[in-house]
């Protein structure tokens, strides 16, 4: 949705916004692909799009750039009339500008609808954020706003047929005129942030009626309802306003099984009462309602009066739903006896916990053994080069590359950054805080505190050792989850070791990691230089505790991969599985409502460079 955009239409109208979504993959300037367009909303300059745009192969710790671009539609390009096309559904009228905007795409250059603005968002960042909502200035002015949600891999698949009347509708209109009537479809998504309506379809209008029978519907279950029969929706009537500013008549809540099942009622007729503000406004009930083609993620045909219906409860005795429905309850996180594991077919996935809010921690671990060699020579692990060479050595790559990805998850941005195999005062350290603080602020703060051991009397020595760096970092995860907990949320750390050896205490740092995996913790070790690193393959190998404790740990080693990209996803694949291991074998489920959040609450970004307007369909 969009807010406060620049008028493009002159004094006497308004602009007509759509939006186009395209992908960039993993660089901002990639060749953009088309993945789709809304429909157009009339004269109004805070659109809310009905159209759900999905977006394929996100990974994490890979970039995934998406841009919007919003335009002012030209009524022209379809051969109609805007007050005409005023009256369309959202479905006929996305049909409209898919033809408009792809039959001529570049008409001598030039794209056939005036441009409003582009806005840039990385994926991974809009999941990072407050309600998984990205906000960012326009251009020519105004505010977009991309939300992101899991599409279920276990949701239903098919599509949902139906055709709503209501009678005895309010008038809301003045001097004796009749109210023309829409209804929007919206549906509730429970964000870490809070619960939100979001809509996913609008009617066509009819004309000065208040007894409408609005035309029949084929929407996707996975676009009204993510696949879940029994979310919550809502149905929402409005007075149609040729200049946007369209008067609410009234508005009830059902789910998709509710509208089924109010065809199946032994013939009576079930209607939902509509209200406005507590006060009865009228009537709506489904001529039609019935589920096409439905699926279960096991491809099993669904019947629509058993299987569809099973969790459905109906209690009202006189076959008048009231504000029926409900949405998602939050679960109970943390607090009060462990709660049994989830079985395997409930088990959330890594997005719902991202999405639910789960706090990404991390801690670096950094190797100043003399297996790195004199820091003092080109070509040596920790060699820094002169500044106005802008180059950095492998240890600062690796920082900066693993860094840049998981600080987006963290909202404090502080890490804890320690260092191992340095001696001091003719003792050798196996675990020391880098840095004046016990938390550095930032990617930049790990940086400053890594070079600045160098300018601390430290003699570089040996054994390559593990096991102190790993007992300090399940501490300091525990400790996060806790404080998380107390506000009713969730953390999870991961540990970045960087080194140049071999570890030399297998058997203890085995028995470590074993010890480990019982807190909320991943280790991820990347083998810096040109050492043989084959004495670290068991830290993948080793069946931890005969499989009774979890695989926290993954090796890599950074002169195998050519790209910041190909690095962070090696060094990242495995934690989404990991992370959500532990939090399911404890029976957490993600997420905590916060009913105060608002999507227009969240962090407004300044607007891209002008020139992304120009380059925004390659």
């Amino acid at each position: 949705n969009a807010k406060g955009l620049k008028n493009l239409s002159g004094f006497y109208n308004k602009s007509d916004p759509f939006a186009v979504v395209t992908v960039r993959g993993d660089h901002k300037d990639n060749t953009p692909e088309i993945v789709g367009r809304t429909e157009v909303c009339f004269n109004i300059l805070n659109p809310k799009w009905a159209t759900i745009i999905f977006v394929e192969d996100y990974e994490f710790g890979v970039p995934c750039y998406i841009e919007v671009g919003v335009f002012d539609f030209d009524s022209k390009t379809a051969g109609q009339s805007e007050n005409r096309l005023q009256l369309n559904d959202a479905v006929k009228n996305l049909n409209v500008v898919c033809d408009a905007s792809s039959r001529d795409l570049l008409r001598n250059g030039k794209y056939p609808h005036r441009v409003m603005g582009t806005a840039l968002f990385e994926v991974g960042d809009i999941l990072a954020s407050r309600g998984n909502v990205g906000s960012k200035k326009l251009q020519s002015g105004g505010t977009i706003y991309a939300q992101i949600e899991r599409s279920r891999e276990s949701g239903k698949k098919g599509q949902f047929k139906f055709k709503l009347r209501a009678f005895k509708l309010r008038n809301v209109q003045k001097f004796g005129s009749t109210s023309s009537p829409f209804f929007e479809l919206s549906r509730k998504v429970d964000r870490p942030s809070g619960a939100t309506w979001v809509k996913v379809y609008q009617s066509n209008v009819v004309r000065s009626d208040l007894h409408p029978i609005w035309q029949e519907a084929l929407l996707d279950i996975e676009t009204i309802c993510n696949g879940d029969l029994d979310r919550a929706m809502k149905i929402t009537v409005w007075d149609h306003r040729r200049r946007g500013n369209h008067k609410f008549i009234g508005e009830f809540e059902t789910t998709v099984n509710l509208l089924v099942k109010s065809q199946n009622m032994d013939g009576e007729i079930v209607s939902f009462d509509l209200r406005k503000q507590e006060k009865h406004t009228g009537n709506c009930e489904a001529l039609k309602a019935s589920l096409i083609g439905v699926v279960d993620v096991d491809g099993n045909a669904i019947d629509d009066e058993e299987d569809a219906l099973l969790h459905h409860h109906h209690n009202n005795n006189h076959n008048n739903i009231q504000n029926g429905g409900g949405g998602t309850s939050s679960s109970e996180q943390n607090g009060g006896p462990a709660s049994p594991p989830l079985p395997l077919q409930e088990r959330p996935e890594f997005i719902d916990y991202l999405t639910g809010g789960c706090q990404i921690s991390l801690a670096v671990a950094i190797d100043f053994t003399s297996s790195n060699g004199d820091p003092r020579k080109h070509g040596t692990p920790h060699f820094f080069h002169p500044s106005e060479s802008k180059e950095w050595n492998d240890y600062e790559k690796a920082i900066f590359a693993v860094g840049s990805i998981l600080a987006k998850y963290d909202t404090d941005q502080r890490f804890p950054v320690w260092g191992f195999g340095a001696k001091y005062n003719n003792v050798v350290r196996h675990c020391f805080q880098c840095g004046a603080e016990i938390e550095v602020e930032g990617v930049q703060g790990i940086m400053d505190a890594y070079r600045g051991v160098f300018r601390t009397p430290l003699t570089m020595s040996y054994p390559t050792r593990f096991t102190e760096v790993i007992e300090t970092a399940a501490a300091y995860a525990q400790h996060e989850q806790d404080e998380a907990s107390e506000a009713g949320q969730l953390s999870y750390t991961i540990l970045l070791i960087l080194t140049a050896g071999n570890v030399e205490d297998i058997e203890e740092t085995k028995q470590q990691l074993i010890a480990a995996s019982n807190e909320p913790l991943s280790v991820v070790i990347v083998g810096i230089g040109e050492a043989n690193f084959e004495g670290m393959d068991f830290l993948d190998n080793f069946h931890h505790n005969g499989g009774e404790s979890r695989d926290i740990t993954k090796f890599v080693q950074f002169n195998d991969y050519q790209s910041y990209n190909a690095l962070t996803q090696a060094v990242l694949d495995e934690i989404p599985h990991q992370l959500v291991d532990y939090f399911c074998s404890r029976g957490i489920l993600p997420g905590k409502v916060d009913d105060e959040f608002q999507t227009l609450d969240s962090e407004i970004l300044p607007p891209d460079e002008d020139e992304r307007t120009f380059t925004f369909l390659g």
